[in-house]
């Protein structure tokens, strides 16, 4: 599956995507079945070191992976 994340984020980067939601400096974002984490780093370029993210997942390895 790791696999098919860097494919898919080579063809539409999550950047790319986060920007279309509107985040904004200061933000508190939740990655509700954040997987491996692909979202966590572009949102958090956007919502800056004044922002907060949550993650959850019902997988202990992807929160795992998430927090390494």
């Amino acid at each position: 599956m790791a696999f098919f994340f860097k494919i898919r984020d080579f063809i539409r980067p999550r950047l790319d995507i986060v920007k279309e939601i509107g985040l904004e400096e200061g933000f508190r974002v939740l990655d509700y079945g954040c997987s491996p984490g692909s979202y966590i780093l572009p949102v958090a370029e956007l919502i800056g070191k004044s922002g907060k993210i949550y993650a959850l997942d019902i997988n202990p390895a992807a929160i795992e992976m998430v927090r390494n």
